[in-house]
């Protein structure tokens, strides 16, 4: 069923192009590489390039997942 749902998925374009996280081909890696070119071409052509980013690895831990 799962990958009946992705492959529908895919097919019909729901997701963004540039969604990274858990996708067949599409990882950090790749993540990272778009963010080079990205803000190499901003360098080149002279423009401004800002980042925002957010390290939210511990963040669910916060959530408490067994009310009392």
């Amino acid at each position: 069923m799962s990958n009946r749902l992705t492959d529908y998925i895919e097919k019909i374009s729901v997701l963004y192009p540039l969604h990274f996280g858990f996708r067949t081909g599409h990882s950090m890696d790749m993540a990272l590489i778009n963010m080079h070119e990205l803000i190499t071409e901003a360098i080149d052509g002279n423009r401004y390039s800002i980042g925002i980013f957010l390290d939210l690895a511990k963040a669910f831990d916060t959530v408490d997942h067994y009310p009392h």
